[in-house]
């Protein structure tokens, strides 16, 4: 596994920022998943903005922070997932979205980032 894939799995919860119908960034809290084919997976509600803006202008960035202030950004091309079985399968082996949206399932919408790119800042504190 990549050092990018490693340091998401350790932080899986981030920011992740879209821009709004009048050109505006919007950043939200957004955790994240990682399928068994590294694929990092969003969801949320379809009902939210998020989802909105992202069908408009298909483009975001996430980033996470690690515990001694390292951080990655992730920017890429966003992909609707359409496969309803993957869906099915996030909704039933993560608990959190499963409270969220069993009996919802059609409310469900996820999404990961294509052509991705990856910008890293190490923290890295002098030593005298």
């Amino acid at each position: 596994m990549s050092k990018e894939l490693n340091f998401i799995k350790e932080n899986p919860m981030g920011f992740l920022a879209t821009v709004d119908e009048n050109g505006k960034p919007r950043v939200r809290g957004f955790g994240i998943m990682i399928t068994e084919d590294n694929r990092i997976l969003f969801g949320t509600s379809n009902k939210r903005r998020t989802i909105k803006q992202l069908k408009v202008n298909p483009y975001a960035e996430w980033i996470t922070k690690s515990k001694n202030s390292s951080t990655l950004r992730i920017s890429g091309d966003v992909v609707i997932e359409e496969d309803m079985q993957i869906k099915l399968n996030t909704i039933e082996n993560n608990p959190v979205i499963k409270k969220l949206y069993v009996g919802r399932e059609d409310e469900f919408e996820m999404f990961y980032l294509d052509n991705v790119e990856y910008d890293w800042f190490e923290m890295i504190i002098p030593t005298k």
